[in-house]
């Protein structure tokens, strides 16, 4: 059985959701070891795989390509009903372009699923107020120069909810679902915090609170979230996508 490199939870919610999906073809990317792959493909799915690094998978009779979700991926426009993309948008360089070439070779109305580690949770909010820090960042004392090989095994970019929804709907995806992988029973002794904080922003100026997205941000998804976030985002059908898909060449 292959190694699962995401949390497990997140597979058996991805798999849950498909499950109540219309089989069709499927992209995984990044595909790690091939997992989840391997599970759809039980399901019933036509499934692709890409990764940056392939050696690592391990999936039998599933086709994988090498492909940099940083640049254009080794596929034609509208192949696929469905894109998985486990914890992958926080290792690139670039995780707009990955959401563009997403766009891209879905079919209209084709639906993406993701996740990535949910960075507005009160627990990561409180450890980025004592370190400044979302992410744990390489140590040149523990791994010196080591610590630049395989770069994209680190999480790079810090990306929260708000500014995830804003790039997916520029890109012309809707998103239809936000959830989080399971609950996180230590997180109850931090919810005087989080009241505290609700409190707070409850007397603010509508504006104010439209301004910095605190319906999303002090939702219980986000705020009392587990470690993950995960969301599910459709491709808008009609001519405002295509004519965007022209816009940026990629007809």
């Amino acid at each position: 059985m292959e190694e699962i490199l995401a949390r497990e939870e997140t597979h058996d919610w991805m798999i849950d959701a498909l499950s109540r999906e219309r089989k069709g073809f499927l992209l995984d990317a990044p595909a790690g070891t091939g997992s989840l792959a391997s599970r759809l493909k039980k399901m019933g799915f036509s499934v692709s795989c890409c990764d940056i690094n392939p050696s690592l998978f391990l999936a039998q009779d599933i086709e994988i390509k090498r492909g940099d979700l940083s640049q254009s991926l080794p596929y034609p426009s509208g192949s696929f009903d469905f894109i998985t993309c486990i914890e992958g948008l926080e290792h690139l360089e670039n995780p707009f372009n990955a959401i563009r070439e997403f766009h891209r070779i879905l079919k209209p109305g084709g639906k993406l699923f993701l996740s990535l580690p949910n960075y507005l949770n009160i627990e990561r909010r409180l450890k980025f107020l004592i370190t400044g820090l979302f992410s744990k960042i390489p140590s040149p004392e523990r791994f010196g120069k080591d610590r630049f090989d395989n770069l994209w095994m680190h999480h790079l970019i810090p990306l929260t909810y708000p500014i995830l929804k804003l790039v997916l709907e520029h890109s012309d995806f809707k998103v239809l679902s936000v959830a989080k992988d399971k609950e996180k029973k230590g997180m109850k002794w931090l919810l005087p915090i989080v009241w505290t904080i609700r409190l707070y922003c409850f007397f603010w100026p509508k504006k104010a609170r439209e301004k910095y997205h605190l319906e999303d941000t002090l939702s219980p998804a986000l705020i009392m979230g587990g470690n993950t976030l995960i969301l599910v985002a459709e491709k808008k059908t009609g001519g405002d996508s295509l004519r965007k898909e022209k816009d940026h060449g990629l007809e």
